[in-house]
């Protein structure tokens, strides 16, 4: 055995201890070495599973499990998992596939006749009616996470006894969950990646009826799957969440102070001709992003952003600190206009005594702790609407300050509390609130009770439903 083979097999042996103590943070830590370090054999598949299963995510150790015998076949361990995991999904029928593969495929005595037991015990289950087959509605979203959105709709989706699961193709620094993950973006090389994410698209199609899209991502990398979709007569969504449809031109006569990530509109206007032709359902959170979809779909509804309300709970003491907590959290610094508020802090902090914090390169959870600490958020001050981040501190009861246009100012309940301010007057706005800083609690109380009012999981999962099942019985 060569110094290769000993390294792979210590790094596997500790893989396999470090999961049977349950140190699954140091496991994946070593699994990610595996991953970046060593070519990805059936054992890794079946670790990376194990790991999944640990913790609680089935649906994630299936998707694992799919990709590793995608590529190994006939690898035994690899099917007597796959078959455990469908068991435990009530995937009956697969179960019974991967356990006769195992059967087959093993020349062990004992395990072959472990699996003519569980093939009975499973005919045996098979016979009941599956909780999740009597559901009518069976819902997958993917392929990027915004703003944690899939996460949330899918929690409120499941809250209403609907069957709902999620798919993220892209690793978020932000850490948020997703019930598949597949991070594409470690196989670039692969020239076979689209070939295996129609298969992929093939298996799904059997488990949902519903594939309801986010930022323009599909289930494979050029769009194939929604000729598959459709063929299949699946009911297909698309959301759109902002920078992948803004279109700088139009955006400028809604807002003066507008900016656009992506300032190529042919590419915009390619991308949603290609899209809309084969999705005729779309969803945006307000009337700035209707403004640039509605000649393309069919159908476009308005449902605002969502949060699990219980998740964000205002503090009780609304004392404000002797030195007010500034926090800005820019994920882009030049559409949130980052420069200025710098600029206005630097202005302000020889006049009056505040602390500022900016909040980047950190995972949701942490900088959810620094929210929490804040007497005033700043949020953006170009694209001219709020976002999810305004929507988390106001449910926290934090006064947000953010740009808002004429436009959308007209367009959003008379009730909104944020505090407007743009690259012009952010100095003078960030100023006043300063100096009157005894509204704050009252404006931070106004924020909440408006998130309840229009931002709520539940009331905003229920509009979808609704919408949902609408299209289904057409279908």
């Amino acid at each position: 055995m060569n110094d290769y083979e000993n390294d792979t097999n210590k790094l596997k042996n500790n893989i396999r201890h470090l999961l049977q103590l349950k140190e699954l943070d140091q496991a994946k830590t070593l699994l990610d070495k595996y991953e970046n370090t060593m070519p990805q054999e059936p054992e890794f598949y079946v670790l990376r599973a194990l790991l999944s299963i640990q913790s609680d995510h089935y649906d994630d150790a299936w998707l694992w499990l799919w990709r590793g015998i995608e590529k190994y076949p006939d690898h035994t361990n690899l099917h007597f998992h796959m078959g455990f995991v469908c068991e435990c999904l009530n995937k009956y029928q697969d179960t019974l596939l991967h356990y006769r593969y195992t059967k087959n495929l093993t020349n062990d005595k004992n395990l072959k006749d472990k699996m003519d037991t569980k093939i009975s015990e499973v005919h045996a289950k098979l016979k009941e009616s599956s909780a999740d087959e009597a559901k009518p509605l069976r819902v997958l979203q993917g392929t990027m996470e915004i703003a944690n959105q899939m996460n949330v709709l899918s929690k409120g989706l499941q809250s209403l006894g609907i069957l709902s699961k999620t798919l993220s193709y892209y690793d978020f620094y932000l850490g948020y969950s997703s019930d598949y993950t597949w991070n594409l973006a470690k196989e670039q090389n692969d020239k076979n990646l689209n070939a295996r994410l129609k298969k992929l698209t093939n298996k799904l199609m059997s488990q949902y009826n519903i594939f309801h899209f986010h930022f323009g991502t599909t289930l494979t990398l050029d769009g194939a799957d929604l000729e598959m979709l459709n063929r299949a007569n699946k009911s297909l969504f698309m959301q759109h969440w902002g920078s992948e449809v803004r279109f700088y031109s139009q955006a400028r006569k809604l807002n003066p102070y507008a900016k656009a990530k992506v300032m190529n509109e042919e590419s915009i206007k390619y991308r949603l001709e290609r899209l809309s032709r084969h999705i005729r359902h779309c969803f945006v959170a307000d009337r700035e992003l209707h403004e640039y979809v509605k000649n393309f779909y069919e159908n476009v509804y308005i449902i605002p952003s969502m949060i699990d309300l219980s998740m964000y709970q205002p503090e009780e003491n609304t004392t404000l600190h002797p030195k007010p907590l500034i926090v800005h959290a820019p994920t882009s610094q030049e559409i949130k206009g980052t420069k200025y508020i710098l600029q206005a802090v630097e202005h302000l902090k020889s006049h009056y005594e505040f602390d500022f914090q900016l909040v980047h390169g950190m995972s949701h959870k942490e900088a959810m702790e620094i929210y929490r600490k804040a007497d005033i958020i700043i949020d953006q001050l170009h694209i001219g609407s709020y976002g999810l981040f305004a929507v988390e501190c106001m449910a926290m009861g934090k006064p947000v300050i953010c740009w808002i246009s004429d436009y959308m100012q007209d367009n959003y309940p008379e009730d909104l509390p944020i505090i407007s301010a743009n690259p012009d007057n952010v100095v003078n706005k960030l100023e006043y609130v300063l100096q009157n800083q005894d509204m704050l609690p009252e404006i931070g109380r106004q924020g909440r009770k408006y998130v309840e009012r229009y931002h709520d999981m539940l009331t905003n999962s229920k509009k979808i439903l609704r919408i949902y099942e609408a299209v289904e019985s057409l279908s």
